[in-house]
């Protein structure tokens, strides 16, 4: 068997097992039976209607990718620009961040666009999603600053358990000494292949952000980006709705919630499996919400949500060849 394919399969099965270790330690403790009475308490049209705007991201991310791709002389059809998405998210299931490549794959096959360029697009894409993101913690952070405050302020576990590594001199003298060896060698360590390849990733992001400066229609952009992100942060936020437990809870408890539990998707796991369940519920759990009830709320939303992007991702992939049979 070819290596590649071995690695590959490897990759797969080793990520794999992280996301349902970490899935099986957030559950193992769960009383199935009361989770599975309290999603039957759920409002259905709260569980579904979040799904919907999930699939309408996906299609103004399209559009959205579609504005950057037209500065490279090239202007791919919607449908093919739409379904490399989709394809990417099912791919991403399949293997961490193999999303970013496969979508990339299915333009330069369909529609004969170069793959580096691509590439450099999507790069482009993730800095502006990266940038929103952080915009989102911050926004959780600053609105609630009291509560924060209080949090550090009385005698937490973040004390107890983090406190010892920044006061500690060992630590500072230890990161210090790093440092001066780093710069006494840094030519060496300049020419190693792994600092190539991060050279070449940091200009690489470079490249793909100046790609922004060509869109024909700026505004057009940042509003399509703000409809994704207005789509995937009422994702969770409107999924309060669908229970009692958590219909009462605030929009600042939504950021929260919305922005660490987008932590565990970045996570290199499929899906954000178990990562994804472990911070929402935590963040759930300290807004006063029970173990069992924040268990229930995670599971049922990210299954639907996983459930829509294999189904669509899954039509997309075998569709592609019969919307491009002259091809």
């Amino acid at each position: 068997m070819n290596k590649d394919i071995i690695k590959k399969v490897l990759q797969f099965i080793c990520f794999l097992a992280i996301g349902l270790f970490i899935f099986y330690l957030v559950y193992k403790d769960q009383d199935i039976d009361k989770m599975k009475e309290e999603l039957r308490k759920g409002d259905v049209f709260w569980i579904l209607f979040p799904v919907f705007l999930g699939a309408l991201s996906h299609f103004v991310r399209a559009l959205r990718w579609k504005q950057l791709i037209e500065p490279l002389g090239k202007s791919p059809r919607l449908v093919n620009v739409y379904f490399a998405v989709m394809t990417g998210y099912f791919a991403n299931y399949l293997l961490p961040r193999a999303g970013e490549m496969a979508r990339c794959g299915v333009i330069k096959k369909y529609e004969d666009i170069s793959f580096t360029e691509l590439l450099g697009t999507v790069i482009a894409e993730r800095a502006f999603d990266l940038i929103v993101l952080l915009g989102f913690i911050g926004a959780a952070i600053f609105l609630q600053l009291d509560l924060f405050a209080q949090v550090f302020a009385s005698g937490t576990s973040f004390d107890q358990k983090f406190g010892w590594i920044i006061f500690n001199p060992v630590v500072w003298i230890i990161m210090g000494v790093t440092v001066i060896f780093l710069l006494i060698l840094r030519k060496k360590i300049m020419e190693m292949s792994i600092a190539k390849k991060c050279k070449e990733i940091f200009f690489n992001i470079i490249s793909g952000i100046k790609t922004f400066f060509k869109v024909k229609n700026k505004p057009l952009f940042i509003f399509y980006t703000a409809v994704i992100w207005f789509c995937y942060f009422n994702m969770t936020y409107l999924c309060f709705n669908a229970f009692d437990f958590t219909k009462d809870l605030t929009i600042t408890c939504g950021l929260s919630t919305f922005s660490i539990g987008s932590l565990g998707i970045v996570a290199p796991v499929q899906g954000g499996i178990g990562a994804w369940h472990f911070l929402t519920i935590e963040t759930l759990k300290f807004y006063g919400v029970a173990a069992l009830q924040a268990a229930s709320f995670a599971f049922v939303v990210h299954l639907m949500q996983t459930l829509m992007i294999l189904l669509i991702g899954f039509i997309s992939f075998v569709t592609l060849p019969f919307v491009n049979k002259k091809k």
